[in-house]
């Protein structure tokens, strides 16, 4: 129908504003890739996108963080929007997080696409907590490999985010 919006949208900014949405600010400029993580090793390139992701501290509240900025294709979500931290631990406390399963799931018949489930130990002091994600990687001009997208495993988004 004509009043729904347009397909992707999810929220207008009048829409936010009527339920009050909290904004969301960008996060400090993504650092360069780490030199020791081989861009052109796909698994390697999911592993150092998905521990940068997922490594968070208190100064990230409120705010994207696009520490894994640099393992993801120009112009992609992961590159642009950055992963979305919804619960910073306290300041000083930071969270790491590591690839603790990493899982080839699906291919492009061109050999350009390799999708991955991903799941990752994050945690804060003692407490860790297990998440699942799914990653996928394009094949650039030059032969590397960066993330062009990642999506929770889960259908309830509410589990395991941060």
């Amino acid at each position: 129908p004509s009043g729904d919006p347009p397909a992707g949208e999810a929220l207008s900014a009048d829409d936010r504003r009527a339920v009050d949405a909290r904004p969301v600010a960008r996060g400090a400029q993504p650092p360069p890739p780490d030199p020791a993580v081989d861009l052109h090793d796909p698994e390697a390139v999911a592993r150092a996108y998905l521990e940068a992701a997922y490594r968070v501290d208190g100064g990230d509240a409120g705010r994207t963080q696009l520490r894994a900025a640099a393992y993801a294709a120009p112009g992609s979500p992961p590159a642009v929007v950055g992963v979305l931290v919804l619960d910073a631990p306290p300041p000083g406390v930071p969270r790491t997080a590591r690839v603790s399963a990493l899982d080839l799931v699906a291919t492009g018949q061109e050999g350009t696409r390799r999708g991955y489930r991903a799941e990752i130990d994050a945690g804060t002091g003692p407490a860790v907590a297990r998440l699942v994600r799914n990653v996928v990687l394009g094949r650039q001009p030059d032969g590397s490999w960066l993330v062009t997208a990642e999506s929770t495993a889960s259908p309830d988004l509410t589990v395991g985010e941060h």
